[in-house]
C-alpha cells in the first residue's frame, strides 16, 4: 500500500504527537513533523531506515513481533529512544496494527513525550480555577471587599441577584448595593469597626434589603466575615435572597387565615381519627367549640347511620389511596342532624407517609331537601311520562340528554339507556346537524322553543321527523341547568304535508296548463288554474277562476271535438282531443286537451281535472316532417334503382342521408360505348342542398342526353367545365358548392377517363396488389369561380380490378370516443370483400359504420359506389 499520498501526509502533519507508519518488517514508510521534531530527523533521513536501529531500542523489535501475532491487540508503554544527536529521550508509546482486507500490512506507531510535573504557579492557578468554581457553583451570593469597601470579588449568584455583571462592579464601593439609609452610613460603618474593633455588623447576621440594578429591592439574610490574606485584609459577605422564604412565609398566613376564616368546617385528625385541629366554622356548624372537639374522634358527628368501624374502614383506605368525597347525614351539639359533604383527604410528610388526615365538611342540608323534592317531582314526571306516547326528555346545558321516556324506543329505536350522554345532534341527519350548527347562536341557545321540526335518523337509518318543544331550566343566578322538553313523531304527518306540497308546486312548475272543474256546478266553472295554464291562454287567473274552459272556443274549433268534450263530461267519464283554441288576444294554437274525473269516497264524480298543451308546433313539425318524407322518396327515386350489370363491368351504390333529405349525390349510366359513374357532394345536408343536388342532376341529364344525341362529345373534363358554368349562378346565390367526382369506363378497351372537382379520392384495388391507390386529378370544387380548368386523367385496368368511389361522411363518421373511420377501415374492407360483388361488399362495408358508431345516426350523408372490372363476352 503506498503511504506517501499527499492527503495522508497532511493528516499525519496535522497530529500534535509523532506518528510513523512501519511496514512488516519495521522500517519507517512515512513520519510526520511532529516525529520528525522529536527525534530531530530531517524529512528524508527516517524513510526506509529500521526503527529499532536508528531511533527505538531493540525492545520494539520484540514488541513488532508480539504485535504480528496478535495484531488485534494494541500496545502500549514507555521506552527511551535516541535524537539524532545521541540524546535519550523518554517517550510515551502505542504501537497498533494496520490491516488491509484483513491481512496485516504494518504498524501505526505513536509516541510523545511525558507532560511535566505541575509548577508551583500552576498548583496557585489550578487552586483559584477551584475557588472560581466553588464560588460559581453557590446559591447563595459572594462579596469581598477591601478595606476601604472596594469590592474584591463578586460571584454569578451575585450577578443573578442583583443584576449587575462583575466587570460592572469590580473596583467599585459595596454600598452601590444598598438602599438608603445604610448606602449613607456604610463608609461610617467600616470606619468605625477598623478604628474601634467593635462588632455592630461584622460577624453578625441579619435581615437587611439589598437593592438591585434596576432600583427594586430584595430581602436577604447578611453574613459578613473579617479575613487576613497576608498583609490584605477582606471583609467577606455571603447574601442569602430571602424572597422565596417570604412568601411562602406570606402564602402561610394566607392559606391560615383562608382556614379561619372559611365558611366550611376544617378539621385535623391524627392517622387514628383523633381530631388535633379545629376551624372557627366547625364551630359554627357543629355547636362544639374547639376545645369540646379537640381530642375526640373524627366520629363525634356521626349517627348512628355512620358507624366508628366504617369512619375507621375509610381512614385504612386514605392510608393507602387518595381522598374520598361522599355525603353524610351527621348530628350537631343540640342533637339536630344535617347532611354534610365531607371530604377526607391525606397530608403526608416529605417521605410521602401519610401523618395526619384532612378533613372538611360543607352543610348541604338546604341542597339536600331540594335535591330530594326534585327527585319527587321527576319520579311524578318520569311517571306521566311512562304513560304518554310522546317522547319526554331532558338535557344537561350542553345538549345530552340525562333522561328519556320509553317512547324513544318507538320513534327512534333506541332504548333509554343508550341515549345517556349522547349529544342530540348526533341523533340528526347531517343536513339538520348543519343547519343547527348554523343557526343558533349564543342569545339564541337559552330561549325556549316551540313545534321545531327535526330529522332525526332512526337505528335502522330511516329518517324520522318529531315536532319539539323544550325549554331551559335555570339557577338562582340565571344559569341554565337542564333541558326539559317533549318530541311528538310526525313523520307520517310531515309525508302528507311534503307529499300536498310538492303536489302543489309541481302543479304550479308544470310546463302545461292545468285546471280544476267543480263537476256539481252549473257549466263546470274552474276553481284553480296553474300559471301555465294564464301563460298558454293569455288570461289571468282572476279571469279564468269561476269561468268555463268553453271560453276557448271559436269559428274554426271542431264541433265534433266539442260534442266529445260534453259528451265525456255528462257520462262522468275522462277524453283526450286535439282542438283548435283561442287566447285571449284571438291568436288560434292547437291544444291537446286530457279531461280526467274526480271521484268522491262514494264514486260520484265530484271534480275534472283538465290538462292542456299547446301542440301547435307539434302539429306543424309533424306535417313538415310528412313533408320531407315525400321530399325524401322523390329524392331517392333519382338514384339508380339497382346494380348494372353489363359485359366487362359491374357496378352497384347506396345512399343514406344524415337527415330526410341530403346533398349526396351518385348515379352510373351507359354513354355510347362507355359507363359513366359520377358521385358528388353538396355542402349541408338540408332542402337547399338535395334541391342543388337535384339541379346538378337534371344538368348533368341534358348533358347525357346532348351527348348521346350526338350534338356533344366533351369528355370528362369538358363535362366538369360545363357543369360549373351552367351551376356557378345558383352555388353562389345559395352560399353551396359541389364536390364531384366523374369516371367514364370503355369496358372493351378496360380504359379509365377520370376527372375530379375538388371531391375525395376513389381507392383503386388492383387485381394484383394487397394495397389501395388513390385516384386523383387536379380540378377545384364546382361554384367557387366561373372559369376553371378540370384535368382528365386516363389509366388502363385489368380483370379483377376494383373501384370504390364514396363521399367524406364515411371516413368523418365518429365513434362515441370521438375517433374517426377513416380512408384505413374502407381499405381493409375493400380488401377482405374483393371477391364479394358489389352490391353485398356496400352492405359490408354499411354494416360496419353502423357498429363503429354503436348504432348512433351519421353526422353526414354516406354514399358509396363500387365498380368491378368483369370478363368481356362479346359485344355489350
Amino acid at each position: 500500500m503506498e503511504y506517501r499520498s499527499h492527503g495522508l501526509q497532511n493528516l499525519l502533519d496535522a497530529l500534535d504527537e509523532g506518528v510513523c507508519l512501519l511496514d512488516l518488517e519495521g522500517r519507517v514508510t512515512a513520519a510526520n513533523v511532529a516525529a520528525l521534531r522529536l527525534l530531530k530527523r530531517l524529512p528524508d533521513e527516517l524513510p526506509g531506515q529500521a526503527a529499532g536501529e536508528t531511533f527505538a531500542p531493540a525492545t520494539l523489535a520484540g514488541a513488532l513481533q508480539s504485535l504480528a501475532a496478535h495484531p488485534t491487540e494494541p500496545m502500549e508503554g514507555e521506552a527511551v529512544f535516541r535524537r539524532s544527536d545521541g540524546v535519550a529521550v523518554a517517550v510515551n508509546f502505542g504501537l497498533v496494527a494496520m490491516e488491509e482486507d484483513g491481512v496485516p500490512i504494518g504498524a501505526l506507531l505513536r509516541f510523545r513525550e511525558p507532560p511535566e510535573p505541575p509548577s508551583c504557579e500552576a498548583l496557585e492557578r489550578d487552586n483559584e480555577i477551584k475557588l472560581d468554581v466553588i464560588l460559581d457553583t453557590m446559591v447563595d451570593a459572594v462579596i469581598a471587599a477591601d478595606e476601604k469597601g472596594r469590592i474584591q470579588l463578586y460571584n454569578q449568584a451575585a450577578e443573578r441577584m442583583f443584576g449587575y455583571r462583575a466587570e460592572e462592579v469590580m473596583g467599585r464601593n459595596v454600598k452601590m448595593l444598598m438602599p438608603s439609609p445604610d448606602h449613607e452610613a456604610h463608609d461610617g460603618y467600616l470606619r468605625n469597626y477598623l478604628e474601634t474593633g467593635v462588632r455592630k455588623i461584622i460577624g453578625i447576621g441579619r435581615e437587611v434589603n439589598a437593592k438591585r440594578k434596576d432600583g427594586s429591592l430584595v430581602p436577604i439574610y447578611l453574613s459578613i466575615g473579617d479575613a487576613r490574606m497576608g498583609e490584605r485584609r477582606l471583609f467577606v459577605a455571603v447574601l442569602h435572597d430571602l424572597t422565596r422564604l417570604n412568601q411562602t412565609q406570606e402564602r402561610l398566613k394566607l392559606l391560615t387565615g383562608a382556614v379561619e376564616q372559611s365558611p366550611a368546617a376544617v378539621m385535623i385528625a391524627s392517622i387514628s381519627g383523633v381530631l388535633e385541629y379545629v376551624n372557627p366554622g366547625f364551630t359554627r356548624l357543629t355547636g362544639y367549640a374547639a376545645d369540646e372537639a379537640l381530642g375526640k374522634p373524627l366520629s363525634l358527628l356521626q349517627t348512628s347511620r355512620s358507624s366508628q368501624a366504617r369512619l375507621q374502614q375509610q381512614l385504612d383506605v386514605l392510608r393507602h389511596n387518595g381522598g374520598r368525597q361522599e355525603e353524610l347525614e351527621c348530628r350537631n351539639k343540640r342533637g339536630d342532624c344535617y347532611w354534610a359533604l365531607q371530604t377526607l383527604s391525606p397530608l403526608r410528610d416529605k417521605d410521602g407517609q401519610v401523618t395526619h388526615i384532612l378533613a372538611t365538611q360543607q352543610d348541604i342540608t338546604e341542597q339536600k331537601r331540594a335535591k330530594q323534592a326534585l327527585l319527587e317531582s321527576e319520579e311524578r314526571f318520569q311517571q306521566v311520562a311512562q304513560m304518554t306516547g310522546e317522547w319526554l326528555w331532558e338535557q344537561d346545558p350542553e345538549g345530552r340528554y340525562t333522561y328519556s321516556s320509553n317512547a324513544v324506543f318507538g320513534i327512534l329505536g333506541y332504548r333509554p339507556d343508550e341515549l345517556i350522554g349522547k349529544h342530540y345532534c348526533e341523533l340528526m341527519t347531517p343536513e339538520d346537524q348543519a343547519m343547527w350548527a348554523e343557526l343558533i347562536t349564543d342569545n339564541a341557545a337559552h330561549k325556549s322553543f316551540r313545534r321545531l321540526i327535526n330529522r332525526y335518523r332512526h337505528r335502522d337509518g330511516h329518517e324520522v321527523y318529531t315536532e319539539s318543544t323544550g325549554s331551559p331550566l335555570f339557577d338562582r343566578d340565571g344559569r341554565v341547568i337542564k333541558w326539559r322538553g317533549v318530541d311528538s313523531d310526525v313523520t307520517a304527518r310531515k309525508h302528507y304535508e311534503d307529499a300536498l306540497k310538492l303536489r302543489d308546486r309541481a302543479i304550479e312548475a308544470a310546463s302545461v296548463g292545468i285546471d280544476i272543474t267543480d263537476a256539481r256546478l252549473p257549466d263546470n266553472p274552474n276553481i284553480y288554474v296553474n300559471a301555465a295554464l294564464s301563460r298558454l291562454t293569455g288570461y289571468t287567473k282572476d279571469e279564468l277562476l269561476g269561468r268555463s274552459m268553453s271560453i276557448l272556443q271559436g269559428p274554426d274549433t271542431d264541433p265534433g271535438s266539442v260534442k266529445d268534450i260534453t259528451a265525456a263530461i255528462q257520462d262522468g267519464r275522462g277524453c283526450e282531443v286535439i282542438l283548435k283554441n283561442y287566447r285571449k288576444d284571438g291568436t288560434p294554437f292547437w291544444n291537446d286537451l286530457v279531461i280526467s274525473p274526480v271521484h268522491d269516497d262514494a264514486g260520484k264524480v265530484t271534480h275534472y281535472i283538465g290538462v292542456q298543451s299547446d301542440v301547435t308546433e307539434l302539429r306543424r313539425a309533424a306535417e313538415e316532417r310528412h313533408e320531407l318524407e315525400i321530399a325524401k322518396q322523390i329524392q331517392l327515386s333519382l338514384l339508380p334503382k339497382a346494380p348494372l350489370r353489363i359485359d366487362g363491368v359491374r357496378v352497384a351504390g347506396a345512399c343514406l342521408p344524415a337527415a330526410h333529405v341530403g346533398g349526396d349525390y351518385y348515379d352510373y349510366f351507359l354513354s355510347g360505348d362507355a359507363l359513366d359513374v359520377v358521385i358528388a357532394d353538396v355542402s349541408g345536408h338540408s332542402v337547399g342542398a338535395a334541391l342543388i343536388m337535384a339541379e346538378a342532376r337534371s344538368a348533368l341529364q341534358a348533358e347525357m342526353r346532348l351527348t348521346c344525341a350526338g350534338r356533344l362529345g366533351h369528355g370528362v373534363a369538358g363535362i366538369l367545365h360545363t357543369l360549373n358554368e351552367v351551376l356557378h349562378d345558383d352555388l353562389s346565390g345559395a352560399d353551396l358548392f359541389i364536390s364531384m367526382f366523374y369516371l367514364r369506363y370503355f369496358p372493351d378497351q378496360r380504359l379509365l377517363h377520370y376527372g375530379n372537382a375538388g371531391h375525395n379520392c376513389p381507392l383503386l384495388l388492383s387485381s394484383r396488389a394487397e394495397q389501395c391507390q388513390p385516384l386523383d386529378a387536379e380540378g377545384m370544387i364546382l361554384g367557387v369561380k366561373r372559369q376553371i380548368p378540370f384535368a382528365e386523367e386516363s389509366l388502363q385496368l385489368e380483370l379483377g380490378d376494383r373501384v370504390l368511389l364514396y363521399t367524406d361522411g364515411a371516413t368523418d363518421a365518429q365513434n362515441p370516443s370521438g375517433d374517426f373511420y377513416g380512408i384505413g377501415r374502407l381499405c381493409e374492407l375493400l380488401q377482405t370483400t374483393r371477391h364479394q360483388p358489389p352490391e353485398q361488399t356496400i352492405t359490408t362495408i354499411l354494416a360496419d359504420l353502423q357498429q363503429f358508431c354503436n348504432g348512433q345516426p351519421f353526422n353526414d350523408d354516406i354514399s358509396i359506389v363500387v365498380m368491378d372490372v368483369a370478363e368481356t363476352h362479346g359485344t355489350h
